[in-house]
Order: structure tokens, then sequence, then C-alpha cells
């Protein structure tokens, strides 16, 4: 038989080259929060601004050499049109590594599952968007869900508790802005990305002396680095970069619905991987919150799909140009 007449390779529906790409995507988004909670617990390198920063560099390289590879095509933008996705998406991006920082590895992604109902009600307050009463009800339990987790999780602090509501108020703002913006300059994530990240680095490093601290005796320029602490800041910048890419590639191949599964299925390994790895409570009450939590979201993601399959799926080329998230951390960040 010749081998134009194989049958190509499939598992649970995804052919080889999606089976890669989320894997890809999978490996890159789980490794970047390990990688950065290594380089603030192991290394002690507590500078989340100026790591976000670092990332933004990297992310800038490879967008040049995709560029290079002709992934994509430079669109003729208004560097100013994009300044305000850039300051929303570094506010984002570095509240929620201050989060990290700060927080366990559990509570941190707990918090962030809390962006759809913060979204929701921000989508109410600003466009007086409403949302059908089973969706409402799936918020309800997510929200009592990480309540419950939250409650009995005995590494909470204030530091950490202020960071992870900024970073979750950030997301669901960047959230709503890109999606919007990202539409009226009918660009791709990269194309927008090729602006963002460059800016991004700019913003952040002007943004790095107010939030880190540069000089003394805990300051950045004090740091002694070891080669253990600059392969972990290597590895996080290059994984922050491959969280962009694999996000762009994963939903430019299938569609947001199967990203938001695959999603699912890094925030429950993040949670038990946060146990295992840094030893984070993991008693009876704490889990029955991610458990309910997690049931939320999976009620919520069906009811979403059936909508969205009796209003049609958008096309193709619209699945490649919608509001694709830019960075990893539950299914819309994944950072």
């Amino acid at each position: 038989m010749s081998s134009s007449n194989k049958k190509p390779i499939e598992f649970m529906g995804f052919d080889s080259t999606t089976i890669s790409l989320m894997s890809f995507n999978f490996v890159s988004a789980v490794g970047i929060v390990f990688a950065n909670k290594c380089v603030f617990h192991t290394y002690s390198y507590n500078f989340a601004c100026f790591v976000t920063s670092l990332h933004f560099v990297t992310t800038t390289i490879g967008g040049r050499a995709c560029l290079a590879m002709g992934m994509y095509k430079v669109k003729e933008l208004n560097p100013m049109d994009v300044l305000p996705i850039t300051i929303s998406f570094c506010c984002f991006v570095v509240f929620n590594n201050l989060s990290l920082q700060y927080n366990s590895v559990g509570f941190y992604q707990l918090m962030k599952v809390l962006t759809t109902p913060v979204v929701v009600v921000l989508q109410k307050f600003l466009y007086n968007i409403d949302v059908e009463q089973n969706l409402q009800m799936c918020l309800g339990v997510i929200c009592c869900g990480v309540g419950i987790a939250t409650v009995s999780d005995m590494s909470v602090n204030f530091a950490g508790t202020f960071w992870a509501i900024m970073g979750l108020v950030s997301t669901a703002f960047y959230q709503l802005q890109v999606s919007q913006r990202q539409k009226n300059l009918k660009v791709n994530a990269l194309q927008l990305l090729h602006y963002q990240a460059p800016q991004a680095a700019a913003v952040v490093l002007v943004m790095t002396p107010f939030l880190d601290q540069v000089r003394g005796p805990d300051g950045i320029l004090a740091y002694e680095m070891t080669s253990g602490a600059f392969v972990a800041i290597a590895t996080a910048c290059v994984l922050a970069f491959c969280v962009n890419l694999s996000t762009f590639l994963v939903i430019g191949h299938t569609n947001p619905v199967s990203y938001q599964v695959l999603g699912h299925f890094k925030l429950v390994l993040i949670l038990i991987a946060g146990v295992v790895m840094f030893g984070e409570d993991s008693n009876v009450v704490r889990l029955t919150g991610m458990v309910m939590a997690f049931c939320g979201i999976l009620g919520y993601s069906e009811i979403k799909r059936k909508m969205n399959v009796a209003n049609q799926a958008p096309s193709r080329q619209e699945k490649g140009e919608d509001g694709v998230p830019l960075v990893a951390v539950t299914p819309k960040s994944d950072r």
C-alpha cells in the first residue's frame, strides 16, 4: 500500500500535528509556572517585575525569529494604537508574577480560576451584557469552590492576596480589551505581539524600580548570580515565548474550545504538582474546594460549547484572529 493511502495517526479525535502542538503548549504553559516559582522560591530571585521584562525581551527576539522563518507577516500599525493593550498586558503579567512570588502555586492558580466570573461581572457593569442562568450557576459553583479551598489554605498572606487580586482584575480587563482591540486592528496574535513585546519590555523596565528593590543588600544589583539561578531564569524566559507561540498555533490549528479543554488538564496538573513539588497543603477541605471549582469550570465550558455549536462556530480564518490569549496561566491565560 502506498504511503499516500495510509490513514493519519489519530488519538482521541486529534491528528498527530494537533497532538504535537497541544503537547508543546501543555509543556510550556505548565513549565513556566514552575520555572518562575523555582526562580522565586528555590533561588530567591525575588524580582518579579525585572524577570517579566526579561520574558518580554526574549519574546521579542523569538518573535523576530518567527518573522524570519515566514510564520507571519508584519502589518503596519500605529504603535500608539497598540500601547493601551501593551500597558494592560504588562500589568496583567507583572501582577500575576508577583502573585506567584508571594503565594503558593495552588492559591495562585485558584485565584486565576476566578478570571471568568470577574470578566462576566465587568461585562455586566461596563457593557450591560447578561449571562444565562445556567452559566450563572456554574460561576457560583466556581466561586464557592475557590472560597472553600482558599479559607483552608494556611499559606494565604496579605501581600500575596493583594497581588492575586490585582492580577485577577488586570487579567479580566486585559482579556476584555485585547479581544475587541485585536478585532478592530484586524491582526492575529503574532502580528500584535510583534509590536506588543518590545513595548512591553520597555514599559516593564520603567516599572521595575517602583516594584522591585534595585539597590541595597537585597537588591537586584547585589544578587549573587549562580549558574543554577541563571539556568532557571533563562528557562523561564524561553518558556514565556513558547507559551505565546504555542497558544497561537494551537488555536489557529484547532479552535478555542479545544484549547479550553487543554487548559483544564493544565489546571489539574498545576494544582497536583504544587502539592507534590512544593509540599503545599492537601487537606480534605482544600481538595474539596479545588474539585468543586474544577467541576464548575467543566460545567461552564460545556454550556458555552453547546451555545457555540448552536450559534455555529466561526470560520477557520476567524478562529485565528479572534481574542487569542497571548499569555498562557487557566484556559484564558496560564501565567
